[in-house]
């Protein structure tokens, strides 16, 4: 059953509440339908129209691309998340934990909370630092694997993105993004 098909409004019933149940399982039903990815993103952009808050429209832009990403990345078991802590880690590893958190302006809990899966597929590990106190964390044989399985994948949704947002659009806003952070960061 397509999405538009379903009724507007509830059938009549002389009882309220089986009006109200029934209303809830219409809702319920349009709530269950996944409309197509095009649709998607009109829905997302048609709100990106709607915000004048900087924050929802950069929130709403990212989610936009980080589902190309992520739907090229899952063809091989990954999200953008985990490919991207695997590509920091291979580049600097073994690296400390708080270190990999500041690289990727992330919150010490949830470079741990992202870490985990990492860990137990295999692919990255932790072991001990420097000193006593600390610990180290580094890309396994696997992992180096999973990043060369993912780079193609990784690549391609670059290519969409780019295609989709046009290149012109794509240099200016890099250049946006780095000349907003390096305004935003003096100014902490």
């Amino acid at each position: 059953m397509h999405w538009t098909s379903f009724p507007r409004s509830p059938p009549r019933y002389p009882d309220r509440r089986a009006a109200d149940i029934a209303l809830r399982a219409t809702s319920a039903r349009a709530l269950m339908h996944t409309p197509p990815a095009h649709q998607a993103y009109a829905v997302g952009f048609a709100g990106l129209q709607q915000s004048a808050c900087t924050d929802a429209k950069t929130h709403q832009l990212a989610r936009l691309i980080r589902q190309h990403y992520d739907a090229e990345l899952g063809k091989v078991g990954l999200r953008t998340t985990q490919y991207r802590l695997l590509m920091e880690v291979k580049a600097h590893g073994p690296v400390r934990p708080c270190d990999l958190a500041e690289t990727l302006s992330l919150s010490p809990s949830t470079l741990t909370r992202n870490l985990k899966p990492l860990v137990s597929a295999g692919w990255v590990g932790l072991g001990p630092g420097i000193d006593g106190r600390t610990r180290s964390v580094c890309i396994t044989a696997a992992g180096r694997r999973k990043c060369a399985e993912g780079l193609p994948h990784w690549s391609m949704a670059e290519a969409r993105v780019h295609q989709l947002m046009g290149d012109q659009n794509v240099s200016a806003l890099h250049a946006l993004i780095g000349e907003c952070l390096r305004s935003m960061s003096a100014a902490e």
